[in-house]
């Protein structure tokens, strides 16, 4: 016997799963760069796509790997990551760029090159915190590059 609400009547809601968020790391010191690795590939929503040890292949791999996300230490050899930041802004504004350093403050640069930086993040921040902001992030790039595909 068929009731009101027929096989043919219901509707499934079909949501497309969430693409992993891209992150790259960006820092000079080997553990720092491998303890946020394994932090970051334990969680479900996120991809680490690369690992840079200064500025300019953080550069380098932000062009090939096209990350949503980049943590980004400031005090870097080659290239420092303001400068970084300001390069990688100018060839993907939609990747959002997490200041990562050891530093108490970020410092104000005299052409206020911090405007490159998304967020500021202390390395003494707590995991969770850290990423929480990746998520929060990672989620903003995705729609801010999903909204230029549609418009452009």
């Amino acid at each position: 016997m068929m009731t009101s609400e027929t096989s043919r009547e219901r509707k499934m809601i079909i949501t497309k799963p969430r693409e992993p968020i891209k992150v790259l790391i960006a820092d000079d010191h080997e553990l720092t760069c491998l303890g946020l690795k394994i932090l970051i590939s334990q969680q479900p929503h996120c991809q680490v796509v690369g690992i840079a040890v200064n500025g300019q292949q953080a550069i380098n791999l932000a062009k090939s790997c096209q990350p949503d996300v980049i943590i980004l230490d400031i005090q870097m050899p080659v290239l420092d990551g303001h400068s970084a930041a300001i390069q990688i802004k100018q060839f993907d504004p939609y990747i959002l760029i997490i200041a990562y350093s050891s530093l108490p403050k970020l410092p104000m640069e005299k052409n206020n090159q911090s405007i490159a930086f998304d967020l500021y993040c202390s390395k003494d921040i707590s995991s969770q915190a850290l990423i929480n902001a990746i998520d929060d992030l990672g989620k903003l790039a995705q729609s801010d590059k999903h909204q230029s595909r549609r418009v452009g």
